[in-house]
């Protein structure tokens, strides 16, 4: 009989015990918790640990974190501090409820070109009202050579992002073009967020029209790290550079 050993957490190399591993349903990409870090966050992690090499190196750049209350934003204050971590939610009308929180739009960001070495976006391409404009906008913010690391849900048997509503700047309102479809959202966790698009691999040719010079995406999967998918084995994490 296998004794099971846990997982070595990437960047940090914190080994993590059996007991102190959650699994909440079997689409292990969001149901197999550690630390706070689901499958996918560690992915990240691994593509960082790839890409920097250490916790070290990677608290010398200025990064900007697209999220501010999950698992992995905590994770990220934690081990590189507030010094060069810049961390925002998209908080549009309820600024009120989190004073403390600061607000950015993907698609208008408040920062000067090229203010960042590194940005980290998870699981919010989908609910962009705007992508192509978001990519101008995150390429925009980086100095020359900084990287994206994302990860979002995927076609990824397909070519072409299936759209599912889009926001019509006329009206200012959102316009359906399948059955609604919400994830969750930490800041609206009743109501969610509505999904606009599940990208496929166009999104390749997006982030190059918007100025990223070399784009690739990572397949990883790894029961060492913790690292496991649902549909696919493992996770998908895009990786752009500008």
């Amino acid at each position: 009989m296998t004794q099971a050993l846990g997982i070595l957490e990437p960047l940090s190399g914190e080994h993590i015990p059996p007991e102190a591993i959650t699994i909440q349903g079997p689409n292990y990409r969001e149901s197999l918790i550690a630390n706070g870090l689901l499958s996918r966050n560690r992915a990240v992690l691994r593509v960082l640990e790839q890409s920097y090499g250490s916790l070290e190196a990677l608290g010398q750049l200025d990064v900007y974190l697209v999220e501010a209350l999950t698992g992995f934003a905590l994770w990220m204050r934690r081990h590189l501090g507030d010094e060069h971590l810049t961390c925002s939610e998209f908080l549009n009308d309820a600024e009120n409820n989190f004073a403390d929180i600061h607000n950015e739009d993907l698609c208008a960001l408040s920062y000067s070109d090229a203010s960042f070495d590194l940005i980290l976006c998870n699981e919010l391409f989908e609910h962009v009202r705007d992508l192509d404009l978001a990519f101008r906008e995150m390429a925009r913010v980086l100095r020359p050579g900084g990287r994206l690391i994302a990860t979002c849900p995927m076609a990824f048997g397909q070519q072409d992002s299936i759209v599912k509503a889009r926001f019509n700047e006329a009206s200012g309102h959102d316009e359906l073009l399948t059955e609604a479809e919400f994830h969750g959202d930490p800041i609206r966790p009743e109501a969610g967020s509505l999904v606009y698009r599940i990208p496929g691999w166009d999104l390749i040719d997006q982030l190059q029209t918007a100025g990223f010079s070399d784009v690739v995406m990572h397949h990883l999967a790894s029961w060492k790290h913790g690292i496991l998918g649902s549909d696919l084995p493992g996770v998908l994490v895009i990786e752009a550079q500008r």
